[in-house]
């Protein structure tokens, strides 16, 4: 299986290389700051909530009124950037000529054929390491030139973002590898939408949280002045005295509280406890739900375009959906045909104006019936003669039985071992590469963690792809018809399957899912002329991207994740 054809195994992939990456990059004074980051991140998770973003927009509003300054001890402006130059070029190359060369020593062939090892210094690692370098070095550069233009007036939010898009827009440009262009910049993209929202979202949680803390404090001066006028007075009527164990206690005290029910029958009142609570309502489900939303709604775009707009699918990406969903069993290098033969089946119906043409028709076998679809004739010798099923998709997906729920207890065999094939090797790999210290530590709890994680990301693989199967066919059952509604409900639902994954896991599954579901949709409007494909265009996306990226980076680290963050400071560093 290449693994560059898959989504899920590509950004992995590409978080692989980017944390080797950044241990080679990496120096003490980063290693430091990374150490730093860590504290601090678990002293914020030791505290309230309600804490958390008061103490976020506190310190977002010092920084806004803090000066911008170059913070890359003992080295001047020029050899900082110089030094990132020169660093990330060296470092880009070994990394791109250790990935070149790694298959043929791992084949043995270096030892027959050594004329490998020159062959790998092509121009392709050139340009990886130009690019590399370009990325660091220019947004260092940059940042130092947009700070001395500023004068140190002013924060840093404007610097960073003007250094990020500026160094991203030169960057992109040397990377010479089209396909490695293009799936850096998706990855860039979907990372910069990431923690853009959850920057945007704590923003707008803390002023909600100040706001709050505002309205609390105003009312409680409010109501300390009201019984400072009232206590000399004796308005027993307003007051109630609480003298609840004072009585035959020394030091006891009389606590004066302001009758509630005037301000409980306050209309204003009512309605601002209810939109209080409206408010944490939504705060609550968008922290809860929200990649469980976005996976689906991912999942159901890609089974649109899966099944109705085929032709834009990747080949790589359509061999690995048709293995891992049993399709390359009945259908080998063939399984295209099958889902084009589906989405013209449902056209033609809703075309003639007839949906029940997608049904076959009483005493037809299901290949009797298909054979009469001109696309339909490479797969023909994959049904059986003598099984008729109820609909026409109903027949290619389950060909060896006329039975959905058998269908799906084949399509579930079928699914879980390709998939703990590969969840397995992939979280082996993560924890020797970057966890090596927990395992040397407790081998035994680690090893329990690795099967764990590798047999709940199995089900819920399977689950996934299950769903969307046989959930159209549930679909097609219910309502009697093949629909576009069936497909787009059964994504939806099938993708409550990551409700099975731990929740530091349905965010990373939600970008991917969410990658995958960006390209395919701008494809397909490219293909029904919604709009066109812009020259240049990923440059554009990089650019931003990486100036985003930058300005939370620089701005307002803890909204990156603490993974994520330690990469970037190893990369980037204190600048």
């Amino acid at each position: 299986m290449d693994i560059a054809d898959t989504t899920y195994l590509l950004n992995s992939f590409i978080e692989a290389i980017a944390r080797v990456t950044s241990y080679a990059l990496t120096d003490r004074e980063k290693e430091s700051v990374v150490r730093g980051f860590r504290q601090f991140h678990q002293r914020l998770e030791r505290i309230s909530s309600s804490t958390s973003l008061r103490q976020l927009a506190i310190e977002s509003k010092k920084r806004q009124e803090d000066t911008a300054k170059c913070h890359h001890e003992g080295k001047s402006c020029p050899q900082n950037a110089i030094r990132g130059f020169i660093k990330a070029f060296t470092v880009g190359f070994a990394v791109k000529y250790g990935l070149d060369t790694a298959p043929h020593l791992i084949s043995l062939r270096l030892f027959t054929q050594p004329s490998l090892l020159l062959r790998a210094i092509s121009r392709d690692t050139l340009s990886f390491a130009s690019f590399l370098s370009a990325v660091i070095g220019l947004y260092k550069a940059f940042l130092c030139a947009m700070r001395r233009i500023h004068g140190g007036k002013g924060n840093d939010y404007t610097n960073a973002l003007v250094a990020g898009m500026l160094s991203g827009l030169v960057a992109i440009k040397l990377d010479r590898n089209r396909s490695r262009r293009a799936a850096i910049t998706l990855y860039m993209v979907s990372r910069a939408l990431q923690y853009g929202c959850v920057w945007l979202f704590n923003r707008w949680a803390a002023r909600r949280q100040l706001k709050e803390d505002n309205i609390r404090g105003k009312a409680m001066k409010r109501a300390h002045s009201e019984l400072t006028m009232a206590s000399p007075a004796g308005h027993s009527a307003e007051l109630r005295m609480s003298a609840a164990g004072t009585r035959g206690r020394p030091g006891g005290h009389v606590k004066w509280s302001p009758e509630p029910r005037a301000a409980g029958n306050s209309k204003e009142a009512k309605q601002d406890a209810g939109s209080d609570e409206a408010t944490k309502h939504i705060t609550r489900f968008i922290r809860n739900h929200a990649p469980t939303a976005l996976l689906s709604v991912s999942v159901a775009v890609i089974v649109l375009t899966l099944v109705f707009h085929t032709d834009v699918i990747p080949r790589g990406y359509m061999n690995f959906l048709s293995r891992t969903a049993g399709y390359e069993r009945f259908y080998p290098r063939k399984a295209p045909t099958a889902l084009k033969t589906i989405a013209y089946d449902i056209r033609r119906s809703y075309e003639s104006g007839n949906s029940l043409n997608s049904k076959v028709p009483h005493g037809m076998t299901t290949k009797e019936h298909i054979s009469a679809i001109p696309i339909a004739r490479d797969i023909i010798g994959a049904l059986d003669d003598n099984i008729r099923h109820d609909f026409t998709a109903c027949g290619i997906f389950h060909p060896k039985t006329s039975s959905c729920r058998m269908g799906m207890l084949s399509t579930t065999l079928h699914c879980f071992p390709i998939a703990l094939k590969v969840y397995t090797p992939l979280n082996a790999a993560v924890l020797v590469l970057f966890k090596r210290g927990l395992f040397l530590k407790d081998p035994r709890g680690m090893l329990f963690k690795l099967v764990k994680s590798s047999v709940r990301s199995s089900i819920f693989f399977t689950l996934l792809v299950t769903g969307i199967i046989n959930g159209a066919c549930g679909m097609r059952q219910l309502l009697g018809r093949e629909t576009y509604f069936g497909y787009l409900a059964s994504g939806l639902l099938s993708g409550l399957s990551v409700l099975v994954e731990v929740p530091s896991r349905r965010v990373e599954l939600a970008m991917y899912c969410f990658l995958r579901a960006l390209e395919s949709g701008w494809d397909v409007g490219v293909k029904l002329k919604w709009w066109a494909n812009v020259r240049h265009g990923e440059v554009a996306l990089f650019s931003v991207a990486m100036g985003v990226l930058m300005t939370i980076y620089q701005n307002d680290p803890t909204t990156i994740g603490l993974t994520y963050h330690s990469v970037l400071t190893r990369i980037f560093g204190r600048n």
